[in-house]
């Protein structure tokens, strides 16, 4: 559906602008900020849907120790098989690179020593399509204060099963996760 163009002395009936709001594309909220606070996990189900093939989900948080992850879900049940994970690591001047197959979660961000904030953006290609699952997520933390340094990471994998899925849960590897995030679904529309 186009955008309609108005020009003065043209009413706009509400119909009109629904239609020029769903015509555009752009990040659309499946879920709304969330927030979570010294949990082991927190889930979100029924958010991926036939309305969109990516999504992209943000999350700010903090873990004490392990890592950030998340498991795909479906009819509120956990895949915790067959995650494939490849790494790429930076702190201070050291990169490092690691792959991990077969694994029970995906990685989406190292800890953060329980004190400081991290961010993951995560994006998410097919989760709801009876095929494997790619992502990507780009991490960012703070290194013993925000003013002594940053680690980043970079972590690309799949869920190699050809399963539709409706939902995800984040996880604590090792220790219990505080934050919040929010999940939207990229809109295809051509405007």
């Amino acid at each position: 559906m186009a955008l309609t163009t108005f020009v003065a002395g043209n009413v706009l009936t509400a119909a009109q602008l629904n239609d020029s709001f769903a015509a555009v594309g752009g990040l659309r909220v499946v879920k709304a900020e969330t927030a979570f606070s010294n949990v082991a996990s927190v889930t979100a189900d029924g958010i991926f849907t036939s309305s969109f093939t990516n999504y992209r989900m943000i999350v700010r948080y903090q873990v004490a120790s392990g890592l950030l992850s998340f498991q795909l879900r479906a009819s509120a049940v956990d895949a915790a098989t067959n995650y494939n994970i490849q790494s790429l690591t930076a702190g201070s001047t050291t990169v490092a690179g690691a792959r991990s197959t077969s694994q029970t979660s995906a990685t989406i961000a190292n800890n953060t020593g329980g004190a400081f904030w991290g961010l993951a953006v995560v994006d998410l290609s097919g989760p709801q399509l009876a095929e494997p699952t790619i992502y990507v997520s780009h991490s960012v933390r703070n290194d013993g204060g925000y003013t002594t340094g940053l680690s980043i990471a970079q972590y690309f994998g799949n869920h190699s099963d050809s399963t539709a899925y409706d939902g995800i849960k984040l996880l604590g590897t090792a220790a219990n996760i505080t934050g919040s995030y929010t999940v939207y679904g990229y809109s295809e529309v051509n405007s």
